[in-house]
């Protein structure tokens, strides 16, 4: 097996871990134009904000021959080594000091899970691969990745990347070229070749390249890069997998990420199977405040379903994901969560979420509910999660998953969707105060993090007067849904659009 596909399968168990309880291919809902490929990218990006800051040097990487490369605007000697700016995104305001329940466990004493070199963020996805293909002996094909740490701590020593599959060997590096746009502290840019990672050289592995340059991502940043492709005129004219993610380097050793993984071809490709999966519904979650209490009240959150541009479904199943990005393990029974929605009965109203417990504990999946979707629509699902006091305190990373593979008998293709992850923190009540609501702010408000994604139907009252209320709780069809796929790596693949 190729060594990403490896990596994605571990990877796609860790950041969708729960996939295989809520399973889709990730479409992000509120940046379709750097998370959906087939937007085009975003103009307002810059490539220097929040960028890492410092060239690999110790990493083992391996540069290609010169003969395998067909020269082109090869950077001159005395341009600098790349550097660009570090993120500086703003941080929230210090919270006050809490004193721990009796019931909290210390950070010291909390079991941690074996994270086997998995990190559940960023997120790298590449935007602008062409629907019709990369033209042979053409111009450069400009492509926007996107390195999102919405949901993710901060990272250390790390390194985005990009992989092209050589085709079983027919497609080999001296077929094209990959270069990284630099930007300068003083603003100025110039473009530098990709760094070759020839680690494996079998036909059946990829070729990895690192873009952009390596150093620290702080907690919730994230920064475009821009990615230019070419291919020589002989290149063969074949169908081809990309992915992209991006790895922690550090005296520890390499951590993966998680990948995304794209179709690509080159101008007249005999076309190939169809694809299983296409776009389904933006999904965003909203109200996820910055911090929740351990034994505190209702946590009350939306998931907003946006269909807008896309077809009717029949069915469509949202599920809810729960993920320990520090890998504490957590157990189904310190978490509840209800959902507006209709019960087996037919009686509506706040009813119990299922919750799955997956990879000890650190992944709980919730089925939340399931109906029709007509073309355009868009609504809320209305959800609220409380923690006992015991849960175990930490960072916590909530994220939404739907598929309208609601059953065996569904015919393709599956529409899968994704939303961005969201970080918040479990923190323990204040038994002097008896405060057990969500964290203040200073000023006496509590600051969620609000998503900017805005639907074309208005936001959900919490009386539940919309159609979300009439669908079906569960949905387990999310957990049907693609699992086998997961674990062959293949559950972050998206579709290769222009």
């Amino acid at each position: 097996m190729k060594k990403i596909k490896r990596m994605a399968a571990v990877a796609a168990v860790a950041v969708a871990g729960p996939t295989i309880l809520t399973a889709t291919p990730a479409m992000a809902a509120d940046q379709p134009a750097v998370i959906v490929p087939d937007v085009a990218p975003k103009d307002d990006a810059t490539a220097d904000a929040g960028a890492p800051t410092t060239p690999v040097a110790e990493t083992p990487v391996a540069e290609k021959p010169a003969a395998d490369k067909p020269v082109a605007e090869k950077p001159v000697a005395d341009k600098p080594a790349p550097v660009v700016e570090s993120p500086a995104p703003t941080a929230p305001a210090p919270a006050p000091a809490e004193q721990p329940s009796k019931d909290a466990k210390p950070a010291a004493d909390k079991p941690q899970a074996k994270s086997d070199g998995i990190m559940m963020g960023p997120d790298v996805t590449v935007a602008g691969i062409p629907k019709n293909g990369f033209k042979p002996g053409g111009d450069w094909t400009q492509l926007k990745v996107s390195v999102d740490n919405s949901g993710g701590d901060w990272v250390n020593g790390l390194q985005p990347r990009l992989s092209v599959d050589k085709a079983g060997g027919k497609l080999k590096a001296s077929h094209y070229e990959i270069e990284t746009r630099i930007v300068r502290t003083d603003g100025s840019s110039y473009w530098w070749p990709a760094t070759a990672l020839d680690h494996e050289t079998d036909a059946t592995s990829m070729s990895d390249y690192f873009i952009g340059t390596v150093g620290e991502l702080d907690r919730g940043a994230s920064y475009d890069l821009d990615v230019r492709i070419r291919f020589t005129a002989d290149a063969p004219r074949i169908r081809f997998d990309m992915a992209s993610d991006a790895v922690s380097i550090s005296a520890d050793g390499w951590k993966y990420g998680p990948s995304s993984w794209y179709d690509a071809k080159i101008e007249g490709a005999e076309d190939g199977d169809e694809d299983p999966f296409v776009e389904g519904p933006a999904l965003a979650v909203n109200g996820v405040p910055e911090t929740v209490k351990a034994g505190g009240d209702w946590t009350h959150l939306s998931v907003h379903v946006d269909n807008s541009g896309k077809k009717a479904l029949d069915g469509f199943n949202v599920g809810l994901v729960l993920a320990r990005p520090d890998w504490v393990p957590m157990k189904s029974s310190q978490v509840k969560v209800e959902v507006l929605s209709k019960d087996k009965n037919g009686k509506s109203g706040w009813h119990e979420a299922e919750i799955r417990n997956e990879e000890e504990g650190v992944f709980l999946g919730v089925d939340l509910a399931g109906g029709p979707v007509a073309d355009g629509q868009s609504f809320d699902i209305q959800v609220r999660i409380r923690l006992t006091a015991d849960a175990p305190l930490g960072d916590l990373r909530i994220s939404s998953w739907g598929t309208s593979h609601v059953g065996p008998d569904t015919p393709k293709p599956w529409a899968t969707s994704h939303s961005k992850a969201r970080l918040t923190k479990i923190v323990a009540a204040d038994p002097a105060t008896g405060d057990n609501g969500n964290q203040p702010k200073p000023n006496g408000g509590s600051k969620s993090i609000v998503d900017t994604t805005k639907g074309t139907g208005g936001e959900l009252a919490a009386t539940g007067a919309d159609s979300a209320t009439t669908w079906a709780l569960g949905g387990a069809g999310v957990a049907l849904a693609m699992g086998a796929a997961l674990v062959a790596g293949t559950g972050r693949r998206r579709r290769t659009t222009a």
